[in-house]
């Protein structure tokens, strides 16, 4: 039996405080090293890199090795030297395919918001998630607000289901079970997902926010892959069912537009 819990437990709450001191230096130094590539015009040595950054060499190899592991950078095998790696340019190119798909998308959404005269929304699928990356208010005195940058379950509202709908089986299965919901309530969600594969557009009420109601469709990229949603957001009160039906054609011919700026050729 321990005789001194209290001293126990400050000594295990010292040493938590050191370990994440120390994971905070080691990625300090880290993100020094790979400042110091990328600003590099040429590949560097562990000598030359320890002297810049200010380290030990066998600290900088270390720290190296742990990085090219990661693919974050990588070491020329004839003259080792040390590089960016592939892992950079795969995360940046989809960081700039991203902001591709907003910009292409933003004069389509405009046009979209005039015909509407509601929010309106772009999507984007992110894992097993969707992330709306841009929003258009409407003039609506009550109105429909988007939060952008939260990521939001695919199978929760008419945005999330028109990419889920369109997933690859595998994808879909996973992003469902991921969910955890009860059997019945799966059963529901895979026949509204059936729908919105047979109509081309999703449409939900209060799924997120209780007198909401939304109208999405699918956005492909040049490969025929959902990549995310175009949505026109209101209020649940002035969606009947004529301008469902009307929002739904407005969706489906926005987001076929902005999936053939995408290269898509469906």
């Amino acid at each position: 039996m321990t005789e001194h819990p209290r001293l126990e437990t400050a000594v295990r709450g010292r040493a938590h405080r050191s370990a994440s001191a120390s994971g905070i230096r080691v990625l300090d130094r880290a993100m020094q090293i790979l400042a110091l590539l990328a600003e590099a015009e040429a590949g560097l040595g562990v000598t030359e890199i320890a002297r810049r950054v200010g380290l030990g060499k066998s600290t900088t190899h270390r720290l190296l090795s742990a990085l090219a592991r990661a693919e974050v950078v990588r070491p020329d095998p004839r003259t080792r030297l040390y590089q960016l790696g592939f892992r950079l340019l795969q995360w940046t190119a989809g960081w700039l395919d991203r902001m591709d798909v907003r910009t292409r998308a933003l004069p389509h959404l405009r046009q979209l918001r005039e015909k509407c005269q509601e929010t309106v929304s772009l999507n984007l699928h992110d894992g097993l998630s969707r992330v709306a990356v841009e929003r258009l208010e409407a003039s609506q005195e009550v109105r429909f607000v988007a939060e952008l940058g939260q990521p939001l379950p695919l199978h929760v509202g008419a945005g999330g289901k028109a990419i889920l709908a369109f997933l690859p089986r595998p994808e879909a299965d996973r992003a469902l079970k991921a969910a955890r919901l009860a059997s019945r309530a799966e059963r529901l969600v895979r026949r509204a997902l059936a729908e919105v594969r047979r109509t081309g557009s999703a449409v939900s009420f209060g799924e997120r926010i209780a007198g909401s109601g939304a109208v999405s469709g699918p956005v492909f990229n040049h490969e025929g892959r959902v990549v995310g949603s175009v949505s026109i957001l209101s209020v649940a009160a002035r969606l009947s069912p004529d301008t469902v039906r009307s929002h739904a054609e407005l969706v489906r011919q926005t987001a076929a537009a902005v999936s053939r700026e995408l290269g898509w050729a469906g």
